[in-house]
């Protein structure tokens, strides 16, 4: 069997350096959101992504159940054939 080596080994030592760095870096540009979300009284903020009303709907706890949600599908899916319909 053949014995590693030096270069190959110190080739590995400053890649996996490297990746250590790597990961540090990353590590420490998320801290600061991840301490904020885990401070205790902190506000949990949804974004309305552009839909007020489901921002808003999150926020309350008022969120539709999977029966209503699969009632407006069904509507939204018979909308859309009805207008594929007429565009023949």
């Amino acid at each position: 069997m053949k014995k590693p080596g030096g270069f190959g080994m110190l080739l590995t030592l400053a890649v996996l350096v490297i990746l250590l760095l790597l990961a540090v870096k990353a590590w420490q540009s998320a801290m600061p959101a991840a301490a904020q979300a885990l401070k205790p009284g902190a506000t949990q903020g949804v974004p309305d992504h552009g839909d007020k009303q489901t921002g808003d709907a999150v926020r309350s706890g008022n969120l539709p159940d999977l029966k209503t949600t699969g009632q407006r599908t069904d509507a939204h899916i018979q909308q859309v054939q009805d207008a594929s319909k007429n565009q023949d």
